[in-house]
Formats: C-alpha cells, structure tokens, sequence
C-alpha cells in the first residue's frame, strides 16, 4: 500500500509543477495582452467583452470593470450598429475575411471617434470561442 501511496504522491507533484507551468505561461499571456501598445477587446461570439487591455481603455474612456460584460454594439454610434451586426454575423458565418478591417465610430463619454476595427475568430477546443478586436483610434 505505501508503494502506490508514493507513486500517487509522485504522480500529484507532478501534476502541481505541470499546473504551475501552466498558471506562468497564463500570466506572460495575461501581461503581454495588458501591455500591448494596440488596442484590443475580446468578446464572445455574441459581442459581449469579456477582457480589455490598456490601450483599449485609453480609446473607449472607460473603466474595465464598466466594459466587462457590456456588448460591444453599444459602445457604437446608434446609425453605425446594424453594420456592426452584419459584419459579426457575417465574421461568424465566415463570409467575410475575418484580416478585413473596417471604419466605425465609438461613443466614447461626450466625444465620437473614427476607428478602424478588425476582428479576428478565436478558436477554443469546441469551435469559435470568442473574437479578439483590434482598434485603432484615426485622427
């Protein structure tokens, strides 16, 4: 019985250091997103943020606990929204080239801003796990 309680033990160290390695990399990720000096926006399929890095929330003017779990869409210019619809529809279907980019306008609080906006299909273990949009406020 002590021999398979070694080899359990072993097999959890192992398991712990393969874990850490894991959380490590997850962090590298995590600081190389938030200090990317482009701005992007990760929403799921639907439109809905679910992260944002610094230069994203420079561009929008707002806090990202405020942008966390808003759609996307409202953030737009109400007569720019159904464009913005199609093209997420179309992205999703992949009708359009998801290295297109497109112009829009941001309602940021109390100013609108031109912005150029990609996006580009996040691939999870089941399908489309999300889009990773890139903004890029136009002077």
């Amino acid at each position: 019985m002590t021999a398979e309680l070694e080899q359990l033990q072993v097999l959890w160290l192992e398991l712990r250091t393969h874990v850490d390695r894991l959380a490590g990399e997850r962090q590298q990720y995590q600081d190389f997103f938030e200090q990317a000096s482009e701005a992007y926006v990760i929403t799921d399929t639907h439109g809905t943020i679910t992260e944002t890095n610094g230069a994203a929330v420079d561009i929008l003017q707002r806090r990202k606990h405020y942008l966390r779990g808003k759609p996307l869409t409202a953030l737009i210019a109400l007569e720019r929204r159904n464009e913005f619809r199609q093209r997420l529809r179309a992205l999703l279907e992949r009708s359009v080239p998801a290295a297109g980019s497109w112009r829009t306008i941001f309602v940021v609080p109390g100013v609108r801003i031109d912005v150029a906006l990609s996006a580009r299909l996040i691939e999870g273990p089941s399908g489309t796990g999300g889009i990773c949009w890139r903004l890029e406020a136009l002077a």
